[in-house]
């Protein structure tokens, strides 16, 4: 082996160590606290741009290269919206999680699938980083905007279905602060 990818490799493993540990220690407080401080920590984001590229994603149509990269860019909010995406699929997992005080199996279902939506969303939004932090213009940029976007996407189905059938007097709140 080459000590080039030796130092690539070494430092991949440390950046993704530290990330995960970050991950867990900015989680960890969200768990105490209470529906309307969660809720209250939600930052906004365009929907509607949010939405045009996440069904492009996973909802396929004929003209399947409609948007282009700078396109989606500027849909999501570019670099400031992709950091508000990461901040709300933490609370979003806490607010399933919230959800089991009403419906134990299905919050805890939803909120394990929301994890998982959560850790295609961070490992998008790294990549993201990563390639900009490098200045590439890779080609795969593209992909990684409609996996972010996507999953983000189906964290907020799921929370809000969540809510609709455990307690659908939140879920008009909550919708208006998704």
């Amino acid at each position: 082996m080459s000590l080039p990818f030796l130092i690539t490799a070494g430092t991949t493993v440390a950046a993704t160590g530290v990330a995960l540990v970050w991950s867990m220690r900015s989680t960890g407080g969200l768990q105490r606290k209470e529906w309307d401080e969660l809720v209250a920590l939600l930052e906004p984001l365009h929907a509607g741009g949010l939405e045009m590229v996440a069904r492009d994603h996973i909802e396929p149509q004929s003209n399947q290269i409609r948007l282009e990269p700078a396109e989606m860019w500027s849909l999501l909010g570019g670099a400031e919206g992709l950091r508000r995406m990461q901040a709300n699929a933490d609370v979003m997992v806490a607010l399933a999680g919230y959800a089991s005080r009403w419906n134990l199996v299905e919050a805890a279902i939803v909120a394990e699938r929301m994890r998982q939506d959560a850790i295609l969303l961070r490992r998008a939004l790294f990549r993201i980083r990563v390639d900009r932090a490098l200045h590439r213009r890779p080609l795969r940029l593209p992909f990684y905007l409609q996996q972010a976007a996507s999953s983000y996407y189906l964290m907020q189905r799921r929370l809000l279905c969540l809510y609709e059938t455990t307690h659908a007097g939140l879920r008009p709140q909550l919708a208006a602060a998704l």
